[in-house]
């Protein structure tokens, strides 16, 4: 056997190694971990004041009935705000969300300066202690903010996400694998949270400490990774009420999907770039959950093309055999992206469809985050 043939054996092993630790071994570690040591927060039925953040841009058409939404939750009245950060809107968005109602308030920026910056422009403005946030696009189940708040009758407990559940479409083959794999990361996340864990939090539903509140850079992507990270290294814990629901559409077709995972996954990049602690398990607190759940995902793609390449090179029938089945895989991944109502009809294709789509904007999100945030950004 030669060198090469035996270096490419030992390439394939690590690279099949690597994604099978990212996707399955690390997922099924922790939620061993979660039934053993997992803990749960102490939870209240009170309900504190409260102030919902939404920012907003070009959405004269969305904004009234978002709040209405907000609105209509089942919490005390007294004790609910909505700010909204018209954030240098072309349209009529800012007179739109003035709907007369003196829980409401509207924060219109003169110029377009991005989400980040507008979040630090609203909670210049928010008294109470406790800020949730959401976005335009998503509703809310009607007692999600009771369940949101709950948690923080425990003082250990700086920030709450809750969870997006996300209605299949008409054409579910586009986007049924992702939504396979949101459910897979929806339990990953709870289980995360029991240990402690969690670093994360979904944009369309969770709240913090305004305390807690650190500026984010402008420009930031992912300011659902940022500000649960402060909240973490402030020594608080960030947990997931799963009964905090928020409802979403899902995405129209596979080239929305992809360009909405390309932007989430670009942004770790950056995000690594603005947070170098994040790479120091001395300072990281959830390094080992941060490394194994977010940076692994990151180098996956290129796992699997070494994989490919190795199984090409290596010699002996296993390997002949690996590389035609993973050249087939990957065929009818892409057929089944390129044909969703065929894809909905046979059994897997769905899953690998979502599973390739997911690994080629992985592979694309380091470029695309050197060229830029302003590249990224899409209306949904």
């Amino acid at each position: 056997m030669t060198t090469l043939a035996t270096s490419a054996e030992t390439v394939f092993w690590l690279c099949t190694a690597l994604v099978a630790y990212a996707y399955a071994g690390y997922p099924l570690f922790v939620a061993l971990l979660s039934q053993r040591y997992g803990q749960v927060p102490f939870e209240s039925r009170l309900c504190p004041a409260l102030t919902v953040v939404v920012a907003a841009y070009d959405e004269e058409l969305r904004i009234a009935a978002r709040i209405d939404d907000i609105l209509a939750q089942d919490y005390p009245a007294q004790r609910l705000q909505v700010l909204v950060v018209s954030d240098g809107s072309r349209d009529g968005t800012a007179d739109a969300a003035a709907i007369g109602d003196p829980r409401v308030r509207v924060l219109a920026l003169p110029r377009n300066v991005g989400k980040a910056a507008a979040i630090n422009a609203a909670l210049r403005h928010v008294e109470t202690e406790l800020v949730a946030f959401t976005d335009v696009r998503q509703r809310f189940a009607p007692r999600a903010l009771r369940a949101l708040v709950a948690p923080f009758a425990d003082p250990a407990v700086g920030a709450v996400t809750g969870e997006l559940v996300i209605a299949t479409g008409h054409d579910r083959g586009a986007t049924e694998g992702v939504g396979l794999y949101w459910r897979m990361e929806k339990r990953l996340r709870a289980d995360e949270a029991r240990l402690g864990w969690l670093h994360g939090v979904t944009g369309a539903i969770h709240a913090m400490r305004r305390h807690l509140f650190r500026p984010i850079p402008a420009g930031t992507v992912l300011d659902d990774m940022w500000m649960p990270l402060q909240v973490l290294w402030s020594g608080h814990q960030v947990w997931m009420s799963r009964h905090a629901i928020a409802h979403d559409h899902a995405s129209a077709s596979a080239d929305e999907e992809f360009h909405r995972k390309l932007r989430t996954l670009a942004g770790n990049w950056q995000l690594l770039a603005r947070m170098p602690a994040l790479m120091n398990p001395f300072a990281n607190r959830v390094f080992f959950a941060w490394f194994s759940h977010k940076f692994l995902r990151l180098l996956v793609p290129w796992a699997l093309l070494l994989a490919l390449a190795a199984s090409a090179l290596a010699s002996g029938p296993f390997y002949r055999w690996a590389f035609y089945a993973q050249l087939l895989g990957y065929a009818g991944a892409m057929i089944g992206l390129g044909l969703p109502k065929l894809a909905s009809r046979l059994p897997l294709l769905p899953a690998a469809s979502g599973f390739v789509m997911l690994n080629l904007a992985a592979l694309l999100s380091l470029p695309a985050s050197l060229a830029g945030p302003s590249r990224l950004w899409r209306k949904h």
